[in-house]
C-alpha cells in the first residue's frame, strides 16, 4: 500500500509542478531574440519523467491536466494546440523509453518528443489556417532542438537527484517495468 501510496504522491507532484512550470513560463515575456510562440517546455519534463518511472497512463493524465490548464487560461485554441502536442509527443516520448536497447536516454527522449511536439502542433493549426503553417516548421524545428536538449538534461539531472528519494522503488512497482520485466524473463528463459 506503501509504494501504491508513494506512486500517486509522486504522480500528484508531477502534475503540480507541470502546472506551475506551464504557468511561469506564460508569464515571461517575449524576447527579441525569439520568434513567437517559443517556449523551452520544462513542463514536459515532468511528463518525461512519469513516462519513464511511472507508466502510460501517469504520463498521459499530466499530460492532459496541462492541457486542460491551458484551456482554462488560455482558451480553446491554446488548448487544441497544448492538447495536439502534449500527447503526440507523450505517446512517442512513452515509445522512446520503452525501448529494450535504451538507445536513447533522456536527451533523446526530449529532442524526439520536442520534434513531434512541434510537428503535432503546426499541422493541427495548418488545419485552421492553411498550409502556410507549414513555413514556421523549420523555425521552430531549430528551437526545438535547443529546448529538447534541455529538457531532456533536465530530466537526467532531476533523476539523478531523486535518487535519494528512492526512485527506483516507485519504478520497480509500476505496471510497465513489471511487464517488462516479464517479457525479459520469458526471453532468458
Amino acid at each position: 500500500m506503501k509504494n501504491k501510496a508513494s506512486r500517486v504522491a509522486f504522480n500528484g507532484l508531477l502534475s503540480a509542478f507541470a502546472i506551475a512550470i506551464t504557468t511561469v513560463e506564460s508569464f515571461l515575456p517575449p524576447t527579441a531574440l525569439l520568434p513567437p510562440g517559443i517556449k523551452i517546455g520544462f513542463s514536459n519534463v515532468a511528463v518525461m519523467m512519469a513516462a519513464k518511472n511511472l507508466s502510460f497512463s501517469s504520463a498521459i493524465f499530466i499530460s492532459l491536466i496541462k492541457s486542460f490548464y491551458v484551456l482554462a487560461t488560455r482558451g480553446f485554441y491554446a488548448f487544441v494546440l497544448s492538447l495536439s502536442g502534449g500527447v503526440a509527443s507523450t505517446l512517442v516520448v512513452i515509445l522512446v523509453f520503452g525501448d529494450k536497447k535504451g538507445r536513447f536516454g533522456c536527451v533523446g527522449a526530449g529532442l524526439i518528443g520536442a520534434q513531434t511536439h512541434n510537428l503535432a502542433q503546426v499541422a493541427v493549426y495548418s488545419l485552421m489556417i492553411g498550409r502556410a503553417a507549414f513555413y514556421y516548421l523549420p523555425v521552430l524545428s531549430v528551437f526545438g532542438i535547443a529546448s529538447g536538449a534541455l529538457t531532456g538534461l533536465t530530466l537526467y539531472f532531476s533523476e539523478r537527484a531523486l535518487k535519494v528519494f528512492n526512485l527506483d522503488k516507485l519504478k520497480s512497482n509500476s505496471a510497465v517495468w513489471r511487464r517488462h520485466h516479464r517479457k525479459e524473463k520469458q526471453k532468458n528463459g
